[in-house]
């Protein structure tokens, strides 16, 4: 199970922080900042997301301070875009993504200078429409490109600098000495055209081939920037339920103040139509309040005084005056905020792969690169030297591992934000890529595929007495009784609405039954084992009593006056999802399991009649762990669903915990996927949007290695002997660019699940 997001004490030395970090761009850039804070000392762990530019360091205050964080990220060539402690998310704006607009005119620029340096490039017949000598014409080209390469090409150029003077290389390397290359043979070519005429070469300039490059590469960060947008907009969209203002009751008089200035004990007043401020306790008024924001439920629920509120949800139709009992970070929103954000800031084991690889694929790259243009300088056809150059060119420009790094993070972030939409907060790679491959789902049976409440199910009433009778008498003698079987009966009977008779005599007898003097009649309430004790045959009663017991019922009989007047059966009832939810989960091909303290016969009985077939019964809360255990023994891959308090160890010993909570309790739940209703058809849901995030990922990883492994010895040359073709290195960009975008937009398919 994955370590859950803890809140450390003032006193403690560890500290978890969030940093912005700038100048990202590859999966090799996410391998040396995560190398570079990782080598502050004090610092334990550090990990890296490139979908979202963020950070999560922890470390210890006694040895590191953020401030060398920022240092350190500056002297490797990053920037430091500040910080925010891992565990106070409060509701906050959303910052826009800056790249967003920079690449956008940067890429317009670049854009608008390409098509006449297109035009005098491949028109050939233009230069002699407008009397332009070969030699001008290479100056204008040349004028054209270099704004091109050093305005919007500048942040590559900026960042492979930066890489040489730290003795490493990323993705702006590849980019910098590709378009860099053919720029300054160009260059070469234009203004010193007797260097190649001495050596008999004709002079050829490259300059659209340069200009093209920075374009399409531009345009493909510019097209990433936005998905990586559409990627964040759940985590958004949450951010923005919370209304920015309140009205509040102080001192008598009601004030309307920004949300920031609620506190906690503030009288809060909401009118039909408004949003509830922050989480309180109603104390005037009753109304329905819409919740679906929250947890799924799409019927408003009724509040009353006592009931609870939750910040962002909506008031429907009447006024409510609550209490306010968390603001701020503290509110249910602000903690579901937190945990999306850290699942979607997290990692699947699965990227791991891919960061072994960037960790020396532009290395190999640039290897391979000179290797490339070496072997077409020597053994090439002529213009040799032209040759070896494009298809070096070409190899630089077709490697860059961006689609390598957003394979993973794009399909976490877009998955999680599509989950929580649904009411499933999944608490990142980890948990996600187990679930895909369970084998076996476990439930606690009481309060999660049951109502965790008894009730009446059956009254069966003996001549001449009719069940409103039985229902009657046993609810006037249990009254006073503090059982929850007794609690059974008297909503049974309030669901009739008559008056209790008054009860004299009252004597109870733990565990086994009570009886009372009730409008001068005895009456007798209790379970068979009581009526035995008391010497009352009950034989005419024993093949109903046996048909509730089989049934999972605990049985209650009435007697009056010595005399058995009716048997009342009573269990908790099952959810109405739950036979479904079996149902699918074993459509799905998972094996389903009930585990249960009940005895055997109720648990039996209640399996039955959800449709599951593997029942542990008569298993300790404690012992429930240990269960889970022996299955993962046999190669099992186990869910364990519960509510997600009682349940703990069961929830930590499976590979993947599923809670089922609501309100308060749905960011404390101790699980890896927790459902922020009690609706079981969720668990169903949640595992196959994890086998949809998984699939997702693959396919992003398989295309992102598939298309280097061919994309590489194509631009290098190999189809040549064969076909006499060559890639562009321009094409080359254009397919690089095209690659991220091709994995984030495969990614945002999940935007549209709904299972």
């Amino acid at each position: 199970m994955t370590a859950q997001s803890t809140t450390v004490s003032a006193a403690s030395p560890q500290r978890q922080i969030v940093i912005g970090v700038g100048g990202m761009h590859c999966a090799a850039c996410v391998a040396r900042v995560e190398r570079t804070l990782q080598a502050v000392p004090g610092v334990q762990k550090a990990m890296v997301n490139l979908a979202t530019r963020q950070a999560h360091v922890t470390f210890d205050t006694s040895q590191a301070d953020p401030t060398q964080f920022a240092q350190a990220l500056q002297e490797a060539g990053f920037s430091y875009e500040g910080q925010e402690e891992l565990d106070t998310t409060g509701i906050q704006e959303i910052r826009p993504d800056p790249d967003i607009q920079d690449f956008k005119y940067r890429f317009l620029t670049a854009l608008i200078l390409n098509i006449p340096i297109f035009l005098g490039s491949m028109v050939h017949p233009l230069p002699h429409w407008l009397g332009l000598a070969p030699q001008t014409l290479h100056y204008l080209l040349f004028g054209l490109t270099t704004p091109v390469m050093f305005y919007a090409g500048a942040p590559f150029f900026r960042g492979g600098w930066k890489a040489t003077r730290r003795k490493s290389a990323d993705m702006n390397t590849l980019i910098a000495l590709g378009a860099g290359a053919a720029y300054i043979y160009s260059l070469i070519a234009t203004f010193w055209p007797h260097a190649f005429a001495a050596a008999g070469v004709i002079p050829e300039v490259y300059f659209d081939t340069s200009a093209m490059i920075i374009t399409f590469i531009l345009l493909g960060r510019w097209l990433e920037a936005r998905a990586r947008g559409r990627a964040s907009e759940a985590i958004q969209r949450l951010m923005a339920l919370a209304p920015p203002r309140a009205s509040v009751r102080r001192n008598g008089m009601e004030q309307e103040i920004p949300l920031s200035q609620v506190r906690v004990g503030d009288l809060i007043v909401v009118r039909p139509g408004e949003k509830i401020a922050v989480d309180g306790v109603v104390v005037e008024g009753a109304s329905a309040v819409d919740e679906s924001m929250l947890t799924g439920e799409s019927l408003p629920v009724s509040k009353g005084p006592g009931e609870e509120v939750w910040g962002a949800t909506l008031n429907t139709i009447g006024s409510l005056v609550f209490q306010a009992t968390r603001v701020g970070r503290d509110m249910v929103l602000s903690q579901i905020i937190h945990l999306v954000q850290e699942a979607q800031s997290s990692k699947a084991p699965i990227q791991r792969l891919a960061d072994q690889v960037a960790a020396i694929f532009v290395p190999v790259v640039l290897g391979l690169a000179v290797f490339t243009f070496l072997g077409w300088y020597w053994f090439g056809p002529s213009p040799a030297l032209s040759r070896a150059l494009m298809n070096m060119v070409a190899v630089l420009i077709i490697a860059c591992p961006c689609a390598l790094g957003l394979a993973t993070p794009t399909a976490v972030m877009v998955g999680v934000g599509r989950g929580t939409e649904l009411g499933i907060l999944i608490r990142g790679g980890e948990p996600l890529e187990r679930a895909y491959a369970l084998t076996d789902i476990i439930f606690d049976k009481t309060g999660t595929l049951t109502q965790g409440r008894p009730e009446v199910t059956d009254v069966i009433p003996f001549s001449p007495w009719q069940e409103e009778d039985i229902v009657n008498m046993a609810a006037a003698v249990e009254q006073r009784s503090e059982h929850p079987l007794a609690a059974a009966i008297l909503r049974r009977f309030q669901a009739g609405a008559s008056a209790l008779p008054e009860v004299t005599r009252f004597e109870a007898v733990p565990g086994l039954g009570v009886k009372a003097e009730v409008d001068g009649k005895q009456l007798l309430v209790g379970s068979p084992h009581y009526f035995s004790r008391l010497r009352m045959s009950i034989l005419y009663a024993e093949p109903t009593v046996q048909r509730l017991t089989q049934a999972g019922r605990s049985v209650i009989l009435v007697a009056v006056d010595g005399q058995l007047a009716g048997v009342i059966g009573v269990a908790d009832t099952l959810k109405p999802q739950a036979p479904q939810t079996v149902k699918t989960l074993i459509d799905m091909g998972l094996q389903v399991w009930m585990l249960s303290g009940d005895n055997t016969q109720t648990a039996t009985a209640v399996a039955h009649e959800v449709g599951v077939t593997k029942v542990l019964a008569e298993v300790l809360p404690a012992d429930k762990a240990s269960r889970i255990a022996e299955l993962q023994r046999r190669g099992r891959v186990t869910a364990m669903v519960g509510d997600g308090i009682n349940d703990g160890p069961a929830l930590a010993q499976a590979d993947v915990g599923l809670a089922l909570s609501s309100g308060a309790d749905v960011a404390l739940a101790a699980a890896d996927i927790t459902l922020m209703s009690d609706d079981l058809t969720l668990i169903p849901k949640a595992v196959a949007l994890s086998r949809q995030m998984m699939r997702i990922i693959r396919q992003n990883l398989f295309w992102a290695f598939f298309y280097n492994v061919v994309a590489i010895p194509v631009a290098a040359g190999v189809l040549y002997p064969l076909t006499g073709w060559l890639l562009n290195p321009a094409l080359a960009a254009m397919t690089m660019a095209l690659s991220s975008v091709t994995v984030v937009s495969n990614s945002l398919r999940l935007r549209r699940f709904n299972a």
